[in-house]
C-alpha cells in the first residue's frame, strides 16, 4: 500500500511503452488537424481581411496556435523566423500585407522536418 506522501520512483515498463505508443500515435493525426485549421484560418483571413484591434493595431496574419508554438519551439532562437515564415507563406498574411526582410536572399518556403510549412 502506498502512503499519501510517498514519491513514486519507478513505473512498470509496459505502462511506459503503452504511454509512449499512445503519444507517438497521436502526433501525425494532430499535425493533420493543425494543417486543416491553418487552411481554414487562411481562407477566413483572405475573405474577411485584416481588422483593427484596439490596443494591438492592425492584424497582419492568422496562425494556428499549435502551429505557432511548435514553430516557436523549433525556430524561436533564430532572428526574424516569424517574418521569414510569413514571407514564405503569403496565404497566412492579411490581404495587402507583405512582410519585408533585410537582405532577402531566400526564395523558397520554410521547411519543418523536410516538409514546407
Amino acid at each position: 500500500m502506498v502512503e499519501d506522501n510517498q514519491i513514486i520512483t519507478e513505473l512498470p515498463g509496459d505502462f511506459i511503452d503503452e504511454f509512449e505508443r499512445d503519444i507517438l500515435g497521436r502526433i501525425p493525426e494532430e499535425k493533420v488537424q493543425v494543417q486543416l485549421r491553418q487552411l481554414s484560418n487562411a481562407r477566413v483571413m483572405q475573405a474577411v481581411g485584416s481588422v483593427q484591434i484596439s490596443g494591438l493595431g492592425q492584424k497582419v496574419a492568422e496562425i494556428d496556435p499549435r502551429l505557432y508554438f511548435r514553430l516557436l519551439h523549433a525556430h524561436g532562437h533564430e532572428e526574424n523566423w516569424l517574418r521569414d515564415l510569413l514571407a514564405d507563406n503569403p496565404e497566412m498574411c492579411a490581404p495587402g500585407y507583405k512582410p519585408k526582410r533585410k537582405a532577402d536572399l531566400r526564395h523558397s518556403k520554410s521547411f519543418v522536418n523536410g516538409k514546407p510549412v
